[in-house]
């Protein structure tokens, strides 16, 4: 009888670290991809390479060829996973796990030449946010969470800032522009909060927002209208930097379209009432 020992099999913690080594790895790479893609067609698109798909609502041949190319290596490496993508679409419903890919978030902005856009990456297991990442092709900054290891900016921990109190906090926002009913409250809510707050920015891009949160230069971001694949990343990102996030009646986030609002800890709660109070007929 031989004395050997059968081959065990490597420790859960290791077999998680080795996991998400995997993830990051094809995420990188899938990002990376898109971003190449990106960059080469920035202030380069012609006739033809625009068109509307909605109200104030457009999509390029780079979105397109953006997407392809992180499907690709998404099929590559995880042939089982399921992937909803904002402009080609997929299935939400079903087991195992859910990729919900933004090729190019700030599509706007990339049109009219404006350098402020990204591609986003999340990760859902049984509806629950595993894995986040958003990636800039212009500067190459990448921005990343898994469950329970914290967020990173490239390979460098972030936090969230610690601003306590509103008159000296920078936000971020978004109008919503593809949801005229919610206008007037919405310039109601921001009207109120310039009032109270240092200052509001209104940049372009969801998932950059929500990564300027996550790593303090923002003390705040809200927004009222967003799609899944807008800030699915980004929510985990805030929250393993530390922050908040849930929609305006204070809810969380989920794989439906609805309303953001993200910060640290300490300003949260007083946003979501601010904020909230201007949105409850929206909701009744």
């Amino acid at each position: 009888m031989s004395g050997r020992r059968p081959p065990s099999s490597p420790p859960p913690a290791r077999r998680h670290a080795a996991d998400r080594d995997a993830l990051l790895r094809a995420a990188l790479r899938a990002a990376r991809a898109a971003g190449t893609v990106i960059h080469r067609g920035f202030r380069r698109l012609e006739a033809g390479d625009v068109r509307a798909k909605g109200l104030n609502d457009f999509v390029t041949r780079v979105d397109l060829e953006a997407e392809a190319v992180i499907r690709e290596v998404i099929a590559a490496r995880f042939p089982g996973h399921r992937v909803l993508a904002e402009e080609t679409g997929g299935q939400a419903s079903g087991d195992g796990p859910l990729w919900v890919i933004d090729p190019l978030d700030g599509t706007t902005n990339f049109i009219h030449g404006i350098p402020q856009f990204a591609v986003s990456l999340a990760l859902l297991e049984n509806g629950r946010s595993v894995f986040g990442l958003i990636h800039e092709p212009l500067s190459g900054d990448t921005y990343r969470a898994a469950a329970g290891g914290g967020a990173f900016l490239n390979d460098r921990p972030i936090a969230v800032s610690r601003t306590a109190d509103l008159a000296g906090a920078l936000g971020a926002t978004g109008f919503p522009f593809k949801a005229p009913a919610l206008r007037p409250a919405y310039a109601r809510a921001f009207a109120a909060l310039l009032e109270r707050c240092q200052d509001m920015r209104r940049c372009g891009a969801a998932a950059l927002d929500l990564a300027g949160v996550a790593c303090g230069r923002f003390d705040f971001f809200w927004e009222a209208h967003l799609l899944p694949w807008d800030f699915l990343a980004g929510k985990l990102i805030v929250e393993e930097a530390g922050g908040r996030t849930g929609d305006f009646a204070g809810e969380a986030l989920s794989l439906r379209t609805g309303s953001v609002l993200a910060a640290n800890p300490r300003l949260y709660p007083i946003l979501q009432a601010e904020i909230g109070g201007h949105f409850k007929a929206q909701r009744a």
